[in-house]
C-alpha cells in the first residue's frame, strides 16, 4: 500500500488545485476609471486581483458610479457585471442597509438583491433584523422589507451581503429602493484556482510509481 504521508501529500495537492485562495477584494468605481456616472466598458482587474493580466476581465453594463465612489443603480434599472478571461472567480454584492417600506416606494416592493446566471447559487450571510426577509425565486436571490413601517426607510443592522458559492460568469444588481441613486451597493471579487489537467495527471502517476516500487520492495 501507499504510505500514508504520501496519500496525504496527493489529497492536499488536488484539495489546493480547487480551492478558493486570497480575500476578497472590493472593486470601487474609481479603481476602473476616473469617469463618475454612467459606466459601460470592459476592464481587466487581474492587477487589482494580484494576478498576471488577462486572468479576470470584467465587463460592466449600465453601471453607475456615484461622487463618492460606489456603484449604485436606479429603481426598475439593473447592473451587470460579466467576467472573462483565462481565470475565475467568486464574487460578493452588499448593499446599503437602507430599505424602505412599500408606500414609500409608491406601491413597489421594496427589494434589493442580485440575479445569478443559471446554475450558480448565492449565499447570504448578513444576519437580518425581524423586519426583513431573505428569499430566492428562481436565480433572484433578494431580501424585502416586510415590516409594518410606512413612508420612511428603514435599515437593517447591516447590509445585505451575498457570497457566491463557485466561481462566477455574470450577475446582475438590482434594487426596488434606488429611485434616486441613493442605495449604494459594493461588488468584489477572489480567485479560485483552478486545478490544470496536467497537474493532475502528473500526482497520479506519482502515487501509481510509488504502489509499484512498494510491491517490488
Amino acid at each position: 500500500m501507499i504510505k500514508k504521508s504520501l496519500l496525504a501529500v496527493i489529497a492536499l495537492s488536488l484539495f489546493s488545485c480547487s480551492a478558493a485562495f486570497g480575500q476578497f477584494v472590493t472593486i470601487l468605481p474609481s479603481q476602473l476609471t476616473s469617469e463618475t456616472g454612467p459606466i459601460n466598458d470592459i476592464f481587466d482587474i487581474s492587477a487589482l486581483l494580484e494576478v498576471p493580466d488577462g486572468t479576470i476581465t470584467l465587463q460592466v453594463a449600465n453601471g453607475f458610479a456615484t461622487a463618492t465612489d460606489s456603484w449604485t443603480v436606479d429603481e426598475n434599472e439593473t447592473t451587470t457585471f460579466i467576467l472573462g478571461g483565462s481565470g475565475a472567480a467568486e464574487a460578493f454584492v452588499n448593499h446599503g442597509q437602507n430599505l424602505g417600506s412599500e408606500a414609500f416606494q409608491n406601491g413597489s416592493l421594496s427589494r434589493d438583491g442580485l440575479t445569478s446566471a443559471f446554475g450558480e447559487t448565492w449565499t447570504l450571510v448578513s444576519a437580518l433584523d425581524n423586519d426583513y426577509t431573505a428569499g430566492q425565486n428562481a436565480n433572484d436571490f433578494f431580501v424585502d422589507y416586510t415590516g409594518p413601517e410606512t413612508n420612511q426607510l428603514e435599515n437593517n443592522s447591516v447590509g445585505f451581503r451575498w457570497n457566491s458559492d463557485q466561481a462566477v460568469s455574470t450577475f446582475s444588481v438590482f434594487s426596488s429602493n434606488s429611485t434616486n441613486l441613493d442605495n449604494n451597493y459594493g461588488v468584489g471579487f477572489r480567485v479560485v484556482a483552478v486545478p490544470e489537467p496536467a497537474a493532475g495527471t502528473v500526482i497520479a502517476l506519482a502515487g501509481l510509481l510509488a504502489l509499484r516500487r512498494r510491491k517490488r520492495s
